[in-house]
């Protein structure tokens, strides 16, 4: 049963970028450029330096226990009980994270494509469509996202399109808004980068030395990086300054101001494909919290636990309401990404170093 967890690092690429591209990618443009302005592409490039630096630091936490995941890591670092019980803190986390990636899904779909159809039902196709896959072991995972993987390419190539249309003066001068705004820019974007935390738990599971683990998070990252800089530059370079602060959704707007000759509403084809990078998400975010779930359970499955995450985190979706509920939800995630990604990983390192705690049995 374990040789069906483990996956190659290649896949542990394609799993990490798909954690990370997802539901945030229609509106990160936009809150970006509240942030940052013209220069909220910089702040992309700085935010993706500062996930490289954590990268690094998690690779090192995880070395210290090659054959543990989080959740077993937590029980050497702090014993049985506070073990458990931050492992029920992530997997919380987790769940959150994919409540706001259903909810800010269904507010989507309901104003682009099916203003018609109830909240529910959509959120209820997207549920089923994740449990399918998020109840599999990790090899189907990375199989799975191999195929979704071609929505990438259509993204890229899509808004490459806009560049036929790019005003330079838009960004220009470069640096202009100062270090201070760029600077505030990078805290925005941590919500989109979320997914990199991943690596806590799969680093076990994949088929290939220490250093190739490192080597594939950080080609996920610097893709997920530079495709993210393409995406906010090119709507940069489309909108003017002006336009940019009404559009919340720039990329489907760039999108949708498109016309070609046998495609008449491009928009839909491209939040089709956006609904892929959701539900590619959502799976392994899915995944992960019921892994969490049924390892406080002492279970050797997490199927059925899938169904119990799932279910809550349908329920839970069904309560925002509107734009400002998705806000909301969205700026209490932007102190959980910091704490449970960046802040939390810090500390274990430090008290594995400190108290000096390691697995002992090195296997790798």
């Amino acid at each position: 049963m374990k040789s069906k967890q483990h996956i190659s690092q290649f896949q542990l690429v394609l799993v990490l970028i798909h954690a990370q591209i997802g539901v945030g990618i229609v509106s990160l443009p936009y809150n970006m450029f509240n942030k940052a302005n013209g220069d909220s592409w910089i702040s992309v490039l700085i935010t993706g330096a500062i996930l490289q630096v954590m990268i690094l630091l998690i690779w090192v936490l995880m070395s210290r226990f090659p054959t543990r995941h989080l959740f077993e890591m937590l029980q050497i670092l702090f014993g049985k009980f506070i073990g458990k019980l931050i492992t029920l803190l992530y997997t919380g986390y987790f769940l959150l994270v994919a409540v706001m990636v259903l909810a800010k899904y269904g507010y989507v779909i309901k104003v682009w494509m099916l203003p018609l159809t109830p909240k529910w039902l959509v959120l209820l196709l997207m549920t089923l469509t994740a449990i399918y896959i998020a109840k599999e072991n990790l090899k189907i995972l990375g199989r799975f996202f191999f195929f979704a993987s071609i929505t990438l390419l259509i993204f890229i190539f899509m808004s490459a399109y806009s560049l036929k249309f790019a005003n330079a003066t838009y960004v220009l001068p470069i640096g202009s808004q100062g270090l201070l705004r760029i600077l505030n820019g990078i805290r925005a974007g941590f919500p989109s980068f979320q997914g990199f935390e991943l690596l806590m738990i799969l680093f076990p599971f994949v088929q290939a030395d220490r250093k190739s683990v490192l080597k594939a998070a950080t080609i996920a990252n610097v893709f997920v990086t530079f495709f993210y800089s393409f995406i906010v530059l090119t709507c940069l370079l489309f909108f003017s300054p002006q336009e940019m602060k009404l559009v919340p959704e720039p990329v489907l707007y760039l999108i949708k101001s498109f016309s070609f000759n046998i495609i008449e509403r491009p928009d839909l084809i491209f939040t089709s494909m956006w609904i892929v990078l959701v539900a590619t998400t959502l799976m392994s975010l899915l995944y992960v919290s019921s892994i969490g779930l049924s390892f406080v359970m002492n279970a050797k499955s997490h199927q059925y636990y899938t169904y119990i995450i799932a279910i809550a985190c349908f329920l839970i979706a069904l309560i925002p309401e509107g734009k400002f509920d998705i806000e909301a939800l969205g700026k209490i995630n932007q102190k959980l990404v910091i704490f449970f990604a960046f802040v939390l990983p810090i500390i274990f390192l430090f008290i594995s170093f400190i108290f000096k705690k390691k697995e002992r049995r090195d296997s790798k």
